[in-house]
């Protein structure tokens, strides 16, 4: 008759009720997110180099008006004073005009001005047409022009400054002159390059956030479609589990009774005692898998109250192996060992993981454990210098009926991680250096 395996059975329905986190999608979903982002990005700061390429092309074009109207204006007027003055756009708009000589001394001039012309202003500047050069000064908020008449320039007849009407003399000086600069203010201009300026981190920051919160809710929706349907699936297997538990419970009983019948006719030394004692072995361990269970699947918090985490170690392991794990390993102040828990969970808890320390293989005298408190957290390790873990096996010893002991119920540690999940608290377990295993509790001091 083939053997059931009742350990992969139970694994395999308990990991339908309780599936791993989909690791390949919450990747997936962070790199679709990352590539929405990126493109969200690039998308915003086309629109902002569009916002600044339009500003760009309405200065320049008001730039050329600004020149058109002004040399226009020129013409109607004797002086440069009042070709700017009298038009209400030039007397806005330019800020300084002065025409300069290949000495660069000043020719003629009106408004703010550099007395000596500042050649440095056009050494890695890049010519435009008509030999002009187009220099933004985000400082003043303006744009400066720079005509280079190159031409060998005749004779200027000087003025003598502002309100001189010399008719045709001025158009002498202008032509005269080797360097014309025109300064023109551009507030608006600079306050769209500010603007967008500021916006590009904080639009590539803003979108980034958003991608990243979107992704967030993604994710936590799967995991709450994910926790309600293993609450579902959980309260099937515990309807399930407590109507095996209890069918299995009466033979069980059953069969002890008749084992121990067995025994009164055999005696103590009758043939088959062997065998009697095998049947019993395997009927504790049945009995203790059904009770297992039932830990699993009842209410993990219980009736949390404030106790002494120490005192529960002490007591746990002087019952379980003669003397107090925490002898030799530890200092601790016993005040401060305080936590909130249900006595009996926390004593499930500990008599699983020290009864795990002593069947790992290594001399009992090895297990130990140490207890500190760091701000409101108690951590409490437990070790041993046992065969300790296969890499391949860390992950998984917190499954449900996962188990490589041969008579172990693959249940102790999942328990005692729901237990102490419900607490408020956290379990790891990792191998130690040197050999054996190392066991991490942690648990929030009571208030």
């Amino acid at each position: 008759m083939k053997r059931v395996n009742w350990h992969a059975l139970a694994a395999e329905s308990v990991q339908a009720a309780f599936p791993r986190p989909r690791q390949k999608g919450t990747h997936a979903s962070l790199f679709a997110a990352l590539v929405g982002w990126a493109l969200f990005s690039a998308l915003a700061v086309f629109i902002i180099w569009e916002f600044r390429d339009r500003a760009r092309l309405v200065r320049d074009n008001e730039n050329e008006r600004i020149l058109t109207t002004l040399f226009a204006s020129l013409r109607d007027y004797d002086d440069l004073g009042s070709a700017i003055t009298e038009n209400e756009m030039l007397r806005q708009r330019i800020t300084g005009f002065a025409v300069y000589d290949s000495d660069r001394a000043l020719i003629q001039r009106w408004g703010e001005v550099p007395s000596v012309f500042d050649f440095s202003l056009i050494e890695n500047q890049t010519t435009g047409r008509f030999n002009r050069y187009t220099i933004p000064d985000r400082r003043s908020g303006s744009v400066t022009f720079v005509i280079h008449n190159d031409r060998p320039p005749p004779k200027p007849e000087i003025s003598s400054g502002n309100g001189d009407r010399r008719g045709a003399a001025w158009f002498n000086v202008f032509s005269g002159g080797n360097y014309v600069y025109i300064n023109v203010g551009h507030p608006a201009y600079w306050r769209t390059v500010t603007v967008t300026g500021i916006l590009y981190p904080l639009s590539i920051l803003g979108l980034l956030v958003l991608a990243l919160t979107v992704r967030g809710l993604y994710v936590r929706n799967i995991e709450y479609r994910e926790r309600i349907k293993a609450q579902q699936n959980l309260v099937v297997l515990g309807t399930a589990a407590s109507t095996l538990a209890h069918e299995i419970k009466n033979p069980l009983h059953s069969i002890k009774l008749q084992t121990g019948i067995l025994k009164k006719m055999h005696g103590t030394d009758g043939p088959g005692l062997e065998e009697i004692d095998r049947i019993d072995e395997e009927i504790d361990r049945l009995a203790a898998l059904t009770y297992r269970v039932n830990d699993y699947l009842r209410d993990a918090r219980g009736n949390p109250e404030t106790i002494d985490i120490a005192q529960v170690i002490k007591e746990t392991s002087i019952r379980l192996c003669g003397r107090s794990v925490l002898d030799g390993h530890s200092v601790y102040p016993e005040a401060s060992a305080k936590v909130f828990m249900d006595s009996d969970r926390a004593r499930s808890v500990f008599e699983n993981i020290i009864t795990n320390a002593m069947e790992s293989g290594g001399p009992v005298e090895e297990c130990g454990a140490a207890l500190e408190r760091d701000g409101d957290r108690i951590t409490v390790s437990i070790f041993d210098r046992g065969r300790g873990i296969a890499e391949t096996d860390i992950k998984r010893v917190f499954d449900p009926f996962f188990t490589t002991k041969s008579s172990g119920t693959g249940i102790g540690l999942a328990v005692s991680r729901r237990f102490l999940e419900a607490a408020g608290g956290s379990i790891s377990v990792e191998n130690r250096p040197g050999g054996g295993a190392f066991v991490k509790v942690v648990l929030p001091c009571a208030s």
